[in-house]
């Protein structure tokens, strides 16, 4: 793993200095880089490692969230040559990190922490007390402060009556832009000069577009001409005027793009193909990116006019090189399933692993994942499909598959083992599941709901009984699964019990391993353990793992032991699993399928 976590933050009034996050003996820590000197300077030493961090606007301070493994904290201010830390606003409570942001000068500073279901934005020189200007209900989150510090502007949810939240600082009237699921909205950055003009992205049928507001003077947003993407972007103020840069992922890969409204020009920037995890602008306008492709690791990438620098491997095969591939699979119900798949040399058919993809609202790429090669290297093909649901593929692959949540997945993940068990790159006695988060949740679900398809399952963080883990979750997850399921457990209870994999514990064939943290606030142990006790009582093959460090561990180590555990789980299914049955009539009753 590269020990580039993040793009770097820059001083934008002192260009010499950026801060960074980067991997030290196993850990993300903050880092202050002298870019005069190029030297660095780690800043911190936190046993559970700091994920989130910024510079003030001269560079004199940099803040950094320190957190538990729930997210639960408070941001830290610390000189950039180094010294103590202390609270960076005076009384603020713990809480979630929802955003900070700083006036051009950094004399003035917001933080948006959550709790107790709302979210919460404090005000105030940094170092000094802070007043709490106000709180909204549900997951809100800061996204930029104009210039002078005159407003802030947040973003709620992006089909919400909030989608949009211009908050003036020294009160007044708030202003709003309302989405809708077929019209959602996402507000990027004021404009550096011109605080009054705000960079939005919206969503229709069409895709996704670039637009501005004027708050104050303007009733609805403008868009920009010819900036209109297929798939999801993001967008950010860059070089002269009103130029824009727009990224772009599409089918699994980063594409950049500049344009010029003033003049409607617009240029792509060159890239090696692969996946942009992260970037950021310097303030002599080169960009700083962190990139990777399947077969190399995450490393800095630096994008200057017309040139992209990057020491990208060799990728021109050998006899015995790993082959990589990808397909194109027919869904059930209209669309394609677009998957990456990577052999082992020789011929096949080989086992197989289908590493399932969280979210659903992400997507998998083109990028380096530490899991594939030592897969791979035990014979495994290794299979990653971005199934309905996922992003990168436009909104209606996204949106458009109703209510039958997890259903409708791994309908899509079937369909892809049907085309590579005929192509022969599967066995179809030796093909499991193995996901993280959401793709736990999927590959338990499927495992129940389609039990003749799968030998083995790994869900690492899962969601095993749908209803308890909405109401132990996050309050930002329960929104999420409100609109999954157009509503909550009370309302659409059927939806639910269709979607769970409790449901069909007793259906359940193959062995599975079961990974939770005692620290997971996303989804909590409890009712992974349930689910886990149901296997046990029904006489069914299972494994559990616990690991500390949360949903998802800032601890290397943490990481290294999970994936150790699923090679040796993965390594013993070489055989196809044995016939295991339940007893007669164990278990709940069987739930009619959903079509």
């Amino acid at each position: 793993m590269s020990d580039t976590a993040q793009a770097p933050g820059f001083a934008t009034r002192h260009p010499g200095r950026a801060v960074e996050t980067r991997l030290i003996d196993g850990r993300p820590q903050v880092v202050a880089w002298d870019l005069a000197t190029d030297r660095r300077r780690v800043l911190t030493d936190h046993p559970e490692g700091v994920e989130l961090s910024e510079i003030e606007p001269d560079g004199e301070h940099v803040w950094w969230f320190d957190s538990d493994d729930a997210g639960e904290g408070t941001w830290r201010r610390q000189p950039f040559t180094g010294g103590p830390a202390s609270p960076a606003l005076g009384g603020v409570p713990p809480g979630a990190a929802h955003g900070i942001a700083f006036d051009r000068t950094g004399s003035l500073a917001a933080a948006v922490r959550g709790g107790g279901g709302a979210s919460h934005c404090h005000l105030g020189a940094p170092s000094g007390p802070a007043r709490l200007l106000g709180s909204l209900p549900g997951c809100v989150t800061l996204i930029d402060m104009t210039p002078a510090g005159e407003s802030l502007v947040l973003a709620g949810e992006p089909d919400g009556a909030d989608a949009v939240v211009l908050w003036p600082c020294r009160g007044g009237d708030r202003h709003t832009l309302r989405g809708s699921p077929g019209a959602r909205i996402w507000p990027m950055e004021f404009h550096p000069d011109d605080g009054a003009l705000l960079l939005l992205v919206l969503e229709d049928a069409r895709g996704y577009r670039v637009a501005t507001w004027r708050p104050t003077t303007e009733p609805l947003p403008r868009v920009v001409p010819g900036l209109c993407f297929p798939s999801e972007i993001s967008a950010r103020w860059h070089g002269p005027g009103r130029g824009v840069l727009v990224q772009h992922d599409r089918a699994g890969r980063s594409r950049l793009v500049w344009a010029d409204p003033d003049h409607g020009t617009r240029s792509s920037v060159p890239l090696p193909a692969g996946t942009l995890h992260d970037l950021s602008s310097a303030p002599d306008s080169t960009l700083h990116a962190v990139w990777s492709r399947e077969g190399t690791p995450p490393r800095p990438l630096v994008l200057g006019p017309g040139s992209a620098h990057c020491e990208a491997e060799d990728r021109s095969a050998s006899p015995d090189a790993a082959r990589r591939s990808e397909r194109w699979t027919a869904a059930r119900t209209g669309g394609r399933v677009h998957s990456f798949v990577t052999t082992p040399p020789g011929e096949g058919p080989w086992p197989t692993v289908f590493l399932v993809h969280g979210g659903p609202a992400t997507h998998d790429r083109d990028c380096h994942d530490p899991r594939i090669a030592p897969l791979v290297e035990t014979g495994h093909a290794v299979v990653r499909a971005n199934y309905r649901g996922s992003t990168g593929y436009g909104p209606r692959w996204q949106h458009d598959w109703g209510h039958r949540v997890g259903r409708a997945q791994i309908e899509d993940l079937a369909a892809v083992r049907a085309q590579l068990t005929a192509e022969e790159v599967a066995l179809p006695d030796r093909t499991g599941l193995c996901g993280f988060s959401w793709g736990g949740y999927l590959t338990l679900l499927a495992l129940g709901v389609q039990p003749d398809l799968w030998s083995w399952g790994v869900a690492a963080y899962p969601i095993a009984d749908y209803v308890a883990a909405h109401h132990a979750t996050t309050p930002a997850l329960r929104a999420v699964d409100r609109r999954l399921f157009g509503g909550d457990p009370d309302e659409v209870p059927e939806r639910y019990r269709a979607a769970c994999p409790m449901t069909y514990v007793h259906r359940v064939r193959a062995p599975v391993l079961l990974v939770s943290s005692p620290a997971d606030s996303r989804c909590p142990p409890g009712q992974v353990d349930r689910y886990a006790e149901e296997l046990r009582r029904l006489g069914l093959p299972h494994e559990t793992l616990r690991v500390g460090g949360g949903h998802r561990s800032r601890r290397s180590g943490d990481h290294a032991r999970v994936l150790a555990e699923v090679l040796r789980f993965v390594g013993a299914r070489g055989a196809p699993p044995p016939s295991v049955r339940p007893p007669s009539g164990a278990g709940s009753p069987r739930l009619r399928e959903r079509r």
